[in-house]
């Protein structure tokens, strides 16, 4: 969509859909065109993003936003940027793929949609937890195999024994420990931006909360500080029966160091819903650990209502941050 003379232009770098209708309504409605890429899932290398994104922005002769989900926004694309850029606006939570130092020196306002999918993330981790703790996939494995056993295939404690550790309490830790808490006989979280411990959680040291917890469930955000939080080292602090859960950045977790930890009997299990590179290679050892896994394709987002509603907000917040109201088109 070629935009008019001092028309405010939004450059989208990918889409998870081949619809733009709710999109194109509320661009149309605020008087800003668009550039739409052809619909192509899953991602394609990141280097073919990049160098995708770099030949799009040359080639457009205004760009006001950019609307974003997975691609990369490195420095080098950040700097490509024109001037007239105000604004990069994420479709989702996580800001990783952005260089965000480079977009603040350049005045660029960075965006998402923190609050579209809390409790659907939240939910997706409590049923990873219960279907672990309950070794569902492994007795169905026995019962399709043609084994009727009435226990599953190791002993399980009673979750009411049991302690809950929530690394990082942001909007979807808190969430997650409301709905999970109750089940266990105690809670821990760390997460050092957090002053005041919730009703029903006790602040604790990282090395605490490993020790100590049956289940441990990552909430935080990807950062240099945080980046392999589990590692080898972190690994070997957990009781070899507990559970790990990740429904947040897949960069949080060495996979090679937590596959040969659950190979090797020194956890249990763990569900993963990320990753990273964001799509699982083929290769990944965490492909070989049958049952003592679970691995979804980066799916806890998901609701119908979740869909819209991070569209929704997107939207908003692009139009707003563009100093536009909702229906100022003509």
């Amino acid at each position: 969509m070629t935009p008019r003379d001092g028309q405010p232009h939004v450059l989208v770098t990918d889409w998870y859909q081949p619809e733009f209708s709710l999109e194109s309504e509320a661009l149309t409605a605020a008087g800003i065109s668009w550039s739409l890429p052809e619909w192509r899932p899953p991602p394609p290398p990141r280097e073919e993003q990049v160098k995708s994104l770099l030949a799009r922005i040359a080639r457009l002769p205004r760009l006001d936003a950019v609307l974003f989900i997975l691609a990369p926004l490195p420095a080098e694309v950040i700097d490509a940027l024109p001037s007239t850029c105000r604004v990069l606006q994420r479709i989702g939570i996580g800001l990783d793929n952005v260089d965000l130092e480079r977009a603040r020196l350049r005045g660029i306002a960075v965006d998402n949609t923190p609050d579209y999918a809390t409790e659907e993330v939240a939910v997706h981790a409590l049923g990873m937890t219960l279907s672990l703790h309950r070794q569902l996939a492994a007795t169905q494995s026995h019962l399709l195999a043609g084994q009727w056993r009435t226990q599953p295939p190791e002993p399980i404690e009673r979750l009411s024994t049991l302690t809950l550790g929530v690394l990082g309490l942001g909007r979807i830790g808190r969430r997650f420990a409301s709905v999970a808490r109750p089940l266990f006989a105690r809670g821990l979280f760390h997460d050092p931006a957090v002053g005041a411990a919730p009703p029903g959680l006790e602040a604790a040291a990282l090395e605490t909360v490993l020790r100590e917890s049956d289940v441990v469930s990552l909430h935080c955000p990807l950062l240099p500080s945080t980046r392999d939080l589990i590692n080898a080292r972190t690994l070997a602090l957990m009781k070899p029966t507990a559970l790990l859960i990740n429904v947040s950045r897949g960069g949080l977790v060495d996979a090679p160091a937590l596959a040969g930890a659950i190979r090797g009997g020194k956890l249990a299990g763990a569900g993963l819903d990320v990753y990273e590179p964001e799509i699982l290679a083929a290769d990944s050892p965490l492909r070989t650990l049958g049952d003592r896994v679970i691995l979804t394709s980066h799916t806890a987002w998901y609701s119908r209502q979740s869909t819209r509603d991070c569209r929704v907000q997107a939207m908003e917040k692009l139009i707003r941050n563009l100093g536009l109201p909702k229906g100022s088109g003509r």
